[in-house]
């Protein structure tokens, strides 16, 4: 149960923007009570959305590069083409 309220501790502090490693550690030596503070504490709106931005924006390169590949000119394109 005691890694239970770590996770759910280290999980809402990342939603709600705080710092995720001084919340788990509090979490692994007072059980449930940090994890209850933290549920309850404002959310910090510009740490979120500065984190979704990142996370947005590094699954959009990954999905950039499977859908493109490394061309540097048109003739590589259809030389990719043609292997297919």
């Amino acid at each position: 149960m005691e890694y239970l309220w770590i996770f759910l501790a280290a999980l809402t502090a990342y939603v709600s923007g705080r710092n995720v490693i001084a919340w788990t550690i509090a979490a692994y030596f007072f059980g449930w009570v940090p994890f209850a503070i933290v549920a309850f504490l404002p959310k910090r709106s510009h740490i979120v959305e500065h984190r979704m931005a990142r996370i947005n924006n590094w699954s959009e390169s990954l999905v950039a590069k499977k859908e493109f590949g490394e061309y540097n000119t048109v003739d590589d394109l259809f030389k990719q083409l043609e292997t297919r």
